[in-house]
């Protein structure tokens, strides 16, 4: 009993002594970091966190909008903190590419950057959003049909076998 209790406790220790090894990835060369970002950048990835900055702005106005008094201080102060949100926003940027680095050859996002440069990944990214915005109209109502109907399937199977809901 006690060599078992001594047995998973050195194995205990010999995994969690070992487990820095494991999670350790090889690490990323400057021309992969450089390309990831490239894609992060041409995909609109990056778009999406610096307009966070924009964003913020936007809500800052809509609030001085009934407090006019305010103007003066508040767009000074959204000012100031623009070089902060631009710090942070590049920070993420580089985490993005980094994520995108760990997950794809350097290789692969060569080509994919080049699929996002030529004319027709450039008419992709410019009709994607609208897309996708055409694409959720249809989409709300179909997963709260669809949901609806595998609910009630669910329902009847189950009455079949003897439950209720």
């Amino acid at each position: 009993m006690i060599r078992r209790s001594l047995a998973r406790a050195a194995l205990g220790l010999a995994l969690i002594c070992a487990a820095p090894a494991f999670a350790q990835a090889p690490a990323l060369t400057p021309s992969h970091l450089q390309v990831a970002r490239e894609v992060a950048d041409v995909t609109g990835v990056t778009a999406g966190i610096t307009n966070i900055y924009g964003e913020f702005e936007k809500s800052v106005q809509d609030i001085l909008a009934t407090r006019p008094e305010m103007k003066k201080d508040a767009d000074a102060v959204v000012a100031a903190l623009k070089p902060e949100a631009d710090k942070r926003a590049d920070e993420m940027a580089k985490t993005a590419a980094e994520v995108f680095a760990r997950k794809m050859t350097e290789a692969d996002l060569k080509e994919i950057a080049a699929f996002f440069k030529s004319p027709v990944g450039q008419r992709y990214n410019a009709l994607r959003r609208e897309a996708m915005d055409d694409l959720l109209l249809v989409l709300q109502p179909w997963t709260v049909q669809t949901s609806q109907y595998l609910f009630d399937r669910f329902s009847q199977e189950m009455r079949k076998r003897g439950h209720t809901f």
